[in-house]
């Protein structure tokens, strides 16, 4: 559906400057202020409004407006001034509506208010998209999701990306149009107090329930509840949920009457919840609940070209000399764009922090960004001066990058060491062995 085209003929009305400048701003509305008469007749050509407004308060000959008639006959004329009462025949009949200034204020005052919390809103959601940093095919395919998502006002919204991406600043920023934002981490709930924190419970519902207790549906009523690690509620306790989402209503604990709450879910994870599903460790019918509007975020590996922005982003936040932007050699750079980043964002942030607390100088080297050298990866092979290194130096180089490779997959597959092993293409006892000849402990991690 095309924009409403206003033209305004005025030199120095403010009421009409105002209003043009107010509608300029207005989704559905195209406008163009026209100073004077002398170009009013090309401009109003080459524009072709539906409805043209005027300032009464000057005097125009009545041949311009016949010929602007004549060029757009379906054009609407409105008159506004300070002094409506002496209208003349023509002008009677060419404007279909006219207004003083003081009616003027008075209609787009009620506008003015709803636009300015308009403005509010978009400027509290273009400050959530700058910490979104990239330009990339795939950020501004994540940027256009976001405004999908806060267009759909009410709709569940499921950010599914891996550990690091970023996906709690993609929640922030789909509801920076809220002012009401209750945010919890699921994983760190334990399954014994999961339905008390979410729906409250009643005084004496179990032992050491001194008093009722408000949950977070409730506390986020009217609002936006943030499902953080959605992927790691319970199967009992999806159930629980899921009635909540299709009831919009929940019972506390120890009570035997339910409350309404209005609240829109986002939820994030960075497990497949449609791969947990087929392996029955995600309800099917509570996955399609979350899942009205999909947002993928990408992997840092999938967007390499935004690292050079992003290292300067942390740079600028990070730094710890005032006024001094460091250095950083091209040769740096690549080596940062050629590393896979498998903890995301966030192992790039700490990376650049830590470069700027150990540099030396006004130069960020790679010895002072990362711990252990990168060369060892295999799809991106770095040459290295291997001369005064023994070999007994070597092998725990080796070790060292295979413990951190470990530790990396069991994050990246939420802590399971079944699923990690499976990956690795060998058994759990297997890992278990691998990992103690490593000397690192893996035993406190899930199984």
């Amino acid at each position: 559906m095309g924009k409403t085209r206003i033209f305004f003929l005025s030199e120095e009305n403010e009421s009409i400057s105002f209003l043009e400048d107010v509608l300029s701003n207005v989704d559905g509305y195209e406008t163009f202020l026209c100073p004077d008469s002398l170009n009013a007749v090309e401009d109003f050509r080459r524009f072709l409004p539906a409805i043209a407004v005027v300032d009464l308060d000057k005097t125009y000959p009545e041949s311009l407006f016949q010929t602007l008639q004549d060029i757009s006959p379906a054009t609407r004329f409105m008159g506004v001034g300070s002094d409506i009462l002496h209208l003349n025949p023509f002008q009677q009949r060419l404007y279909s509506g006219v207004l003083s200034k003081e009616e003027l204020r008075l209609r787009f005052m009620t506008v003015v208010n709803e636009l300015k919390q308009q403005s509010e809103i978009l400027a509290a959601i273009k400050e959530s998209l700058k910490k979104i940093v990239g330009k990339s095919d795939a950020i501004k395919r994540l940027y256009d999701s976001i405004l999908k998502a806060i267009r759909s006002k009410g709709a569940t919204v499921l950010i599914q990306g891996e550990s690091g991406v970023g996906k709690e600043l993609v929640a922030k920023a789909i509801a920076s149009v809220s002012n009401h934002l209750i945010s919890v981490n699921c994983s760190a709930i334990t399954e014994s107090l999961f339905e008390s924190e979410l729906f409250g419970h009643v005084r004496g519902a179990f032992t050491g329930a001194i008093s009722e207790h408000r949950g977070l549906f409730e506390a986020a009523n009217g609002g936006i509840l943030y499902l953080d690690e959605v992927g790691d509620i319970p199967l009992p306790m999806q159930a629980k949920l899921l009635r909540a989402l299709q009831e919009g209503e929940i019972r506390p604990v120890g009570s035997n009457e339910t409350k309404k709450v209005k609240v829109r879910i986002i939820a994030a994870t960075n497990r497949d919840l449609q791969k947990e599903t087929l392996a029955g460790r995600f309800r099917s019918d509570l996955f399609y609940r979350l899942n009205v509007i999909p947002i993928y975020v990408p992997a840092l590996r999938e967007r390499k070209e935004d690292i050079p922005e992003l290292v300067a982003h942390f740079i600028r936040e990070y730094s710890i000399r005032p006024g001094l932007s460091p250095r950083i050699s091209p040769q740096t750079m690549q080596e940062l764009i050629r590393y896979d980043w498998p903890g995301n964002i966030r192992e790039l942030e700490n990376a650049i922090h830590r470069g700027l607390v150990l540099m030396n100088g006004d130069e960020l080297k790679s010895e002072n960004i990362f711990t252990t050298p990168i060369s060892a990866q295999a799809n991106t092979p770095i040459r290295r001066d291997w001369r005064g290194i023994s070999y007994a130096a070597f092998q725990e180089l080796q070790k060292q990058e295979l413990r951190e490779y470990i530790v990396a997959k069991i994050r990246e597959n939420d802590g399971s060491i079944s699923r990690t092993a499976e990956s690795f293409g060998i058994l759990r006892p297997g890992l278990y062995a691998l990992a103690r000849r490593l000397g690192l402990d893996i035993s406190k991690r899930n199984k």
